[in-house]
């Protein structure tokens, strides 16, 4: 497997030794002259958005009325404009050159409805990464919110959006995306986010308590249960994931159609971990119940359809029942980084899942179960 680097000019380049931006001050009418290879005659930031990545809305405008025509002139710009912060996670350089990176190796090669996207690369001098995208907003279109679940028509959508990523990256490793080896680790984040005061603080404060079955307040159960489920993925399922395809992090088009945003938590792992996270948060619990089945069969038809392997559903179906426990992540997810609102919808989705699935039950009764905390 491997995918056509782009050639340096306009889209970006990584490791540059040049340094990028990092505070807002910095991203110019000079610097956007450099990355378009046009000259930009004024720069208006229209709203700064800052939050684990800073979003910078911009109005430009060119020297030349010809260019306008060709480049444009509502952009958002994403990366690290927060110094306080990165100097408390200095880690978070890291996530922003991870997007950086799939849309400069990833995104010209698949097949995805992803927004326009006219720079993206990272330097080694500060570490920053940044991507120009189109200002969606300017353009009309609009963002998806987890208190608003989607109809099922624009899920079985999304499952396909999903698939032809999948299909392109079956099969990889570190030697295909050598680049893809190196940050956060989901696994981690969700082991720190499960230590012994974070679910004090989350699950025996009845005003933060997310709602979660009694069962499921018990951390060490919980935490075997996520040792065992990564313990026994299946390997031949590993893909380029998303990693986090809850709709928070989508947009939708002036029709309906809907693509995926927040590529920062691109990693190794089973196709199951996008497709059953994204499915289940998508839908109301009345809706999940009702057509899961017929959307995971047009997500595994259109997978093969795109390239990937034919798969059974029958032969799959303990797998997806395992990787509904990966949404049990949204109950331990502390307020500062989503409100409560969205955490507590969210988890009652999630957590609707994993009891409809018997996914701890299952996971419990593996030959494989772990038991060390």
């Amino acid at each position: 497997m491997s995918f056509p680097v782009p050639p340096a000019g306009p889209l970006g380049a990584l490791e540059s030794p040049d340094a990028l931006p990092v505070i807002v001050e910095e991203v110019t009418a000079a610097w956007f002259s450099k990355i378009f290879g046009k000259p930009v005659e004024t720069v208006e930031l229209v709203e700064p958005i800052h939050g684990t990545a800073s979003k910078l809305l911009y109005k430009l405008t060119y020297k030349n009325s010809d260019d306008a025509a060709s480049l444009p002139t509502h952009v958002c710009v994403k990366g690290g404009f927060n110094p306080a912060l990165i100097k408390i996670h200095p880690s978070l350089n890291a996530v922003y050159r991870r997007e950086a990176e799939f849309f400069y190796h990833v995104a010209p090669s698949v097949s995805m409805r992803l927004p326009p996207v006219w720079y993206s690369g990272s330097d080694t001098v500060t570490g920053q990464g940044i991507v120009v995208f189109d200002d969606l907003k300017a353009k009309g279109q609009k963002f998806g919110n987890p208190l608003q679940p989607w109809p099922v028509e624009r899920v079985r959508e999304g499952t396909a959006e999903l698939a032809y990523l999948h299909a392109k990256t079956w099969g990889a490793t570190e030697k295909d995306f050598p680049w893809l080896k190196e940050g956060l680790s989901l696994r981690e984040v969700i082991l720190s986010m499960m230590g012994e005061e974070a679910w004090a603080a989350r699950f025996f404060d009845e005003e933060a308590k997310p709602p979660v079955t009694d069962g499921m307040t018990d951390r060490e159960r919980m935490v075997r249960a996520f040792k065992t489920l990564w313990a026994t993925t299946n390997p031949a399922h590993v893909v380029v994931a998303h990693g986090d395809t809850h709709i928070g992090n989508t947009f939708i088009t002036a029709e309906g159609a809907p693509g995926f945003l927040d590529w920062q938590g691109l990693h190794f792992n089973s196709f199951m971990h996008d497709i059953t996270y994204f499915i289940v948060g998508a839908l109301t619990i009345e809706d999940r119940r009702a057509h899961e089945i017929e959307l995971f069969d047009h997500y595994l038809a259109t997978l093969h359809a795109a390239g990937g392997p034919k798969l059974d559903r029958a032969e799959l179906w303990d797998e997806y029942r395992k990787h509904q426990l990966h949404g049990f992540a949204w109950s331990l997810t502390p307020p500062m980084m989503q409100p409560k609102d969205i955490v507590d919808t969210m988890t009652a989705r999630h957590v609707a899942a994993i009891v409809d699935h018997q996914s701890l039950e299952l996971l419990e009764s593996l030959p494989g179960y772990v038991t060390e905390v």
